[in-house]
């Protein structure tokens, strides 16, 4: 049997238990119908109406697969049942409404005990309204009922006890790879190994088919140490069936480059700035999931990752024997795995905890059922996860002998194992499982957040079943668990196939926008996601106009970027999901919402604004009866709650974590049914520390302000923190000024101790000379996180050796510390101290003299360590800091003498097995770094402020594996040497005064100069093959580009030039052909000179930029090759409309600078024939009046106009139609005609996809 629809009945379930339960005899609902006896007759008719339907909804769900009228049927009721639920939840919402207005009339005469003893009666005009559609949702229900008996549906009164099992105590171990010993040495060996030939790249394909464990062994082998150590950079990126370069590419930036998303969303930019990154470091890539066979699109995709060093590789997972041979050779085919094996991983979960021999009959049953799985480890683990539940070898016979086993598994494209652990779940289950169809594949989701969503549509009642439902789904391998690092909890994921399995569970009830649904789906969808971005959500979401039965709207924000959000989405189609249950706004730059947005949307039980811009709420959210949870963390910009936040009766769950502008509103308070509270902040004197001891609904972070206003130990004490399990994060904060009692103050803090559950602390202007002993007590075994600042008359460190989980640790504005003495370990009898500690730092102590090291193998996994500004710090003494990996001083000048003096160098740094990054910045001592004896493992080198360094030329050897230096402000710095820098790829000098000459080293790739008023000449030692960039800027001297360019630096691509007034000529012979961007600000007689450049030669230029002042000197027959793509011109008045026709590929052109030429053709049209140009940006036209709409090509899908204060006019007949992009900032005649849903012109634009005007999406 097909499974497609099964779920559409535990949704019904789950709908109808809430109509039950609004319909229970002597619930509130029904008093509410007192006056109204006909009303009141149509809800009793309803209910047996319901119920009778619920009787055969167990029968018409086992037999839709196999009668199309049942089926049809089942649709017809679901349809029906949303229908009465939401009439009667807007019942409930008025009558919610009523009693809470009634409850809070000020009537002296009237007790609270007699108020809720009123008739509360709906009013006439609400029953005129829902009349006629009461009435007819119950005929179409009786219409339903009466085809029972022609369907042949029986009833069916089984128990509809939910059943509820103990999951696992302990989650497995997902790290363990079964049976692939073999491969994965092979793949290892094959990613170490690098070809005699010099090859840059080699693709090593992995292929198998789903469900066998590709993706497992990549990402074994992708973290494994050795791995790590070989590739300095790793990306990771699942590709999935869609294809699609522009997604590919800004995914791998972001993994990279730490690309900025909004910065660009042009294809070829966005692939030259990949290869820039990659170019010449060995790198290791991930391409998870690949589908695709165009050839020609892998080919365009592989070129990007040709440039690497030697012995770059990428992974390719694939199910498709094509794919693999495509994209490499000697693919690692990933067989099923053997009997043997399969039996082993099925034991592992489905027996753990329990011995095989004391089960016998269990092991004989279970491998059977191991041989049926075929060798698939996900199917394997998800029946053994059925089974590890039940104990009676009956159970395990029973799918044994199952006939789902009998239908071919690419039937529907799900295995039969996973089928079978769908059709085991209980119904409540099976509705939660498939509510999770709106993730899509491979996103992360939180464990809290899939709870609320589930609670909010009616599928679970309260937190604690939603948790265990959660864990029993975990516990049967249909979600898999993520880590959780510094930045982020533990997330969790589904294979590609349980994804599958939930879509087809789902019904269509749960629908991912981006998969191009037909309207017909789109009309019966209960539940939304879309992917966040680009500013497209109005073309995504007009779609959701006939949506009336919507209750989860959804954005899934892949990278965390923040995006705008579109007036018409707020004002035309938010109002008219009047069914929704769930919104999420989460990650938009919303900075007020529509005022009466909430009235329309009263049956909402979830709302998330987290991380928007919002300063104030609108008031109408008080109107939210039925809200439940409000989640508002990370909204730095709220300053205030409504003040009626009270009349939220049901809200149960508030985040205000992380809402710096936002102080504790006192009437919370009033919140009764508030059981979570996350974020809370108690400002003592105007709370009382009674007040924080009697809250028991804080969660998550919790931070205590002004504690300067507690008197003593007895005060502290009724905070009761030490009860609070349920807090994870303490801030404690005093204003900064003197006490008069330190004992007092230490005392206070004692009594401040937190439960041991505990993970982060932060203790701000803390006023004792000493710390209380808990901030070093081992038994915090949760604590991973700790941070003193700004305690500025301690005088001593507390004892933090011992705490087992610290990984970071913050000490900042300690003034009275002039030492960190042996005291700061801890008791040394037990355990290494700081054996878990990765990151420390200390700032801004200007007192702190000496660091006591014991060398006795402290500090054991710390990789970065932080000292800034502690300028009477003295580090002679060796830091052994073997797994040291980034090393930053700044500010600490005695710190200098440790890198002048090459003993004392040698000594500190011998220890430091793993440094790769060494920072020091504003240490004036600093006079020479001995780089003939710098660790073989250091790569990275950052100079700043160092004012009298010099780097000389090296008498020895110098280190062969620094990658990149970067020296920032010496004006003692004459020469850079190349000698010094046999194989830096990346150089960066800036603010180096003295410097007069440059010779390139061989090795560099790329260089920038900046600010080196002096610098005269440039040069190239020995030939540059491998630079690739060339941005020299503020160079007021220089008048030479280095000569010979184009043989001696045949790889250059990029060659940028700002504000270098005296360079008037490029080198004889001209640019690199390979030469791709240009770009030049500024550069008065360079410009002037143009008609030498002989830009026409350059086959591969695509990018040219200009910045002029206006001053440029007509020249005729200047002439620009017809190959560039994107045009960026400035203040260049002779530009002229023959140059722009002669460029048949331009794609991107921006034009600035009141240009009387380009003036006229905007006006008159004739700005470019071209069929190719997408993008066009106009800016400072002072002078321009109108646009023409013959001026803007066919082909044009984004127009940006900026700073044209007399533009008044635009294309009467309105844009192209292809404009997918309008944006328009500082033009005030412009702006009222353009007026959101009111300009004159707003109806040529309205259904343009984004349209920005002043940075505001409309």
């Amino acid at each position: 049997m097909e499974i497609g629809l099964a779920v559409g009945g535990a949704f019904l379930s789950s709908a109808l238990n809430v109509l039950f339960d609004r319909l229970a005899p002597h619930g509130d609902l029904l008093n509410m119908f007192q006056k109204h006896k006909h009303h009141a007759r149509l809800l009793k008719k309803l209910k047996m109406a319901l119920l009778g339907l619920q009787a055969v909804l167990s029968d018409a769900e086992n037999k839709q697969a196999l009668n199309q009228f049942v089926s049809q049927w089942l649709d017809e009721l679901r349809d029906a049942v949303t229908s009465a639920e939401n009439l009667i939840e807007e019942v409930n919402y008025e009558a919610l409404r009523l009693k809470w207005e009634v409850q809070h009339q000020n009537l002296a005469e009237t007790s609270n005990q007699q108020v809720s003893d009123l008739n509360l009666c709906l009013s006439d005009d609400f029953f005129l309204n829902i009349k006629e559609k009461l009435e007819d949702t119950v005929e179409t229900l009786e219409d339903l009922e009466k085809k029972i008996g022609r369907l042949g549906l029986k009833e069916h009164f089984g128990s509809t006890k939910q059943e509820t099992r103990t999951p696992s105590t302990s989650l497995v171990d997902d790290s363990d790879i079964f049976g692939r010993q073999s491969e994965t040495e092979d793949l290892i060996d094959r990613l170490l190994f690098e070809d005699a030939s010099g090859k840059n790249l080699a693709v090593v394909p992995i292929v198998g088919m789903g469900g066998v464990g590709k993706t497992t062994l990549a990402k074994a082998v992708y973290n494994d140490e050795r791995v790590k150590d070989h590739f300095g950079l790793k990306a990771w990126f699942c590709v999935s069936e869609a294809y699609d370069a522009f997604r590919i590419t800004k995914g791998l930036l972001q993994e990279i480059c730490s690309f900025d998303l909004k910065a660009d969303d042009n294809l070829n930019q966005l692939q030259v700035k990949l290869k820039e990154c990659l170019k010449g470091k060995k790198f290791l890539i991930v391409l998870d999931d690949v589908w695709n066979e165009n050839y020609n699109e892998w080919d365009d995709l592989r070129n990007l990752f040709v440039h690497g060093d030697i012995g770059s590789k990428i992974i390719v997972t694939t199910r498709k024997e094509r794919v693999a041979l495509m994209m490499g050779s000697g693919a690692i085919n990933v067989r099923t795995l053997s009997d043997e094996v399969s039996w082993d991983l099925f034991k592992r979960h489905s027996l753990e905890n329990r011995d095989p021999e004391e089960h016998p009959e269990l092991e004989e049953v279970g491998k059977q059922i191991a041989g049926k799985c075929k060798g698939l480890p996900l199917a394997l683990k998800v029946l053994a996860g059925i089974l590890r539940c039940k104990s009676e070898v009956d159970e395990w016979r029973d799918i044994l002998r199952s006939e789902i086993w009998e239908l071919p598994s690419c039937s529907n494209g799900i295995l039969p194992a996973l089928m079978l652990s769908y059709n085991d779940l209980p119904a409540h289950l099976k509705q939660c499982f498939a509510y999770c169809a709106i993730y899509p594949k491979d996103y992360e989701f939180f464990k809290d957040q899939v709870i609320h969503l589930w609670i909010a549509n009616g599928l679970v009642q309260q937190f604690r079943s939603g948790n265990q439902y959660f864990l029993e789904l975990r516990s049967r391998s249909l979600f898999e668990r993520v880590p959780e690092s510094e930045w982020k909890l533990e997330g969790f994921l589904m294979h590609d196939l349980v994804n599958d399995l939930a879509q087809i569970a789902s019904s269509n009830l749960c629908i991912r926008l981006e998969e191009n649904k037909g309207s017909h789906m789109l009309e019966q969808c209960q539940h939304m996601s879309y992917l966040i971005g680009e500013g497209r959500e109005f073309e995504k979401l007009k779609s959701l106009f006939k949506s009336e039965q919507l209750r989860t709207l959804l954005p899934i924000n892949i990278r965390n970027y923040q995006f705008q959000l579109s007036k018409r989405v707020q004002h035309s189609i938010l109002p008219r999901l009047r069914s929704l249950r769930v919104l999420s706004l989460s990650h938009y730059v919303i900075e007020q919402l529509p005022n009466d947005l909430f009235i329309k949307l009263k049956l909402l039980r979830f709302l998330d604004l987290s991380k928007t811009w919002i300063k104030k709420l609108p008031d109408s959210i008080c109107g939210l009866y039925n809200l439940e949870t409000l989640l508002l963390s990370c909204c730095y910009f709220l300053e205030e709650l409504p003040l009626q936040m009270e009349k939220l009766i049901n809200l149960h769950h508030l985040d205000i974590s992380d809402t710096h502008s936002l102080k504790m509103p006192l009437h919370l308070s009033k919140l009764k049914n508030l059981q979570v509270l996350v974020g809370a902040k108690f400002f003592v004197g105007s709370s009382r520390m009674e007040d924080l001891g009697e809250a028991e609904n804080l969660y998550g972070s919790v931070s205590i302000l002004e504690l300067q206003n507690v008197v003593d130990r007895k005060e502290a004490v009724k905070a009761k923190m030490r009860e609070k399990n349920h807090v994870d994060k303490l801030s404690l904060v005093w204003i900064e000024s003197s006490a008069d009692n330190s004992q007092t103050e230490r005392d206070i803090l004692d009594e401040l101790r937190p439960h041991k559950n505990i993970k982060e602390v932060a203790i701000i202007s803390y006023r004792g000379t000493k710390f209380p002993t808990w901030l070093g007590d081992p038994w915090f075994l949760k604590l991973v996180k700790l941070s003193l600042s700004h305690c500025k008359v301690c005088d001593s460190l507390p004892a933090l050796g011992q705490l087992p989980c610290l990984k970071f640790l913050s000490i900042r504005e300690m003034h009275g510390i002039t030492e960190v003495t042996e005291e700061f370990y801890g008791s040394l009898s037990s355990k290494k101290p700081f054996n878990s500690l990765e990151k420390l730092e200390f700032a801004e102590m200007p007192e702190w003299k000496q660091w006591h090291i014991l060398g006795k193998g402290e500090f054991s996994t710390l990789e970065n360590l932080f000292i800034k500004n502690c300028p009477e710090l003295n580090l002679e003494t060796p830091i052994q800091l073997s797994s040291l990996k980034r090393f930053h001083v700044i500010g600490c000048p005695k710190v200098g003498v440790l890198f002048d003096d090459a003993q004392l160098f040698t000594s500190q740094f011998e220890g430091m097995k793993e440094i790769e990054e060494l920072f020091i910045g504003n240490c004036n001592s600093l006079t020479s770094l001995p780089f003939s004896i710098l660790p073989s493992t250091l790569k990275t080198i950052w100079i700043f402020g160092c004012q009298k360094l010099k780097l000389e030329r090296p008498v020895s050897y110098c280190n062969m594996f620094l990658e990149e230096l970067r020296v920032e402000g010496g004006d003692c710095i004459d020469d850079i040497s190349p000698e010094l820098l046999p194989r830096a790829r990346k150089l960066d000098v800036e603010r180096c005064h003295n410097l007069t000459t440059f010779l390139i080293p061989t090795a560099t790739e790329g260089l920038k100069i900046s600010d080196c008023e002096n610098l005269e000449k440039l040069s190239v030692s020995c030939g540059g093959a491998q630079m690739t960039y060339l941005d020299i800027w503020d160079c007021k001297k220089l008048k030479w580009l280095p000569e010979r360019m184009q043989q001696l630096l045949p790889s250059l691509e990029k060659l940028h030039l700002s504000n270098c007034p005296e360079i008037e000529y490029f080198p004889e012979g001209g640019l690199p052909f390979n030469l791709q961007g240009l770009s030049i600000w500024n550069c008065k007689k360079l410009v002037n000179s143009r008609k030498e450049w002989c830009l026409q030669r350059l086959p591969c230029l695509t990018e040219l930029e200009i910045k002029h002042d206006g001053s440029d000197e007509e020249i005729e027959h200047w002439e620009l090759p017809c190959s560039i793509q994107s045009l960026e011109v400035s203040n260049l008045k002779t530009l002229s409309s023959q140059h722009l026709k002669s460029l048949t590929a331009l794609q991107y052109l921006r034009i600035e600078g009141n240009l009387p030429q380009i003036q006229s053709m905007l006006e008159q049209g004739r700005l470019s024939s071209s069929s190719s140009l997408q993008s066009l940006d106009i800016s400072n036209f002072y002078d321009l009046q109108s646009l023409s709409k013959s001026a803007l090509p066919s082909s044009l899908s984004q127009l940006e106009i900026s700073h044209c204060p007399n533009l008044q006019s635009l294309p009467v007949k309105g844009m192209p139609s292809s404009l997918s992009v309008l944006s328009i900032s500082n033009c005030p005649l412009l702006k009222p005609l353009l007026e959101f849903d009111k300009g004159v012109y707003w109806p040529n634009i309205a259904l343009i996809p984004i349209i920005c005007i002043d940075e505001e999406c409309l």
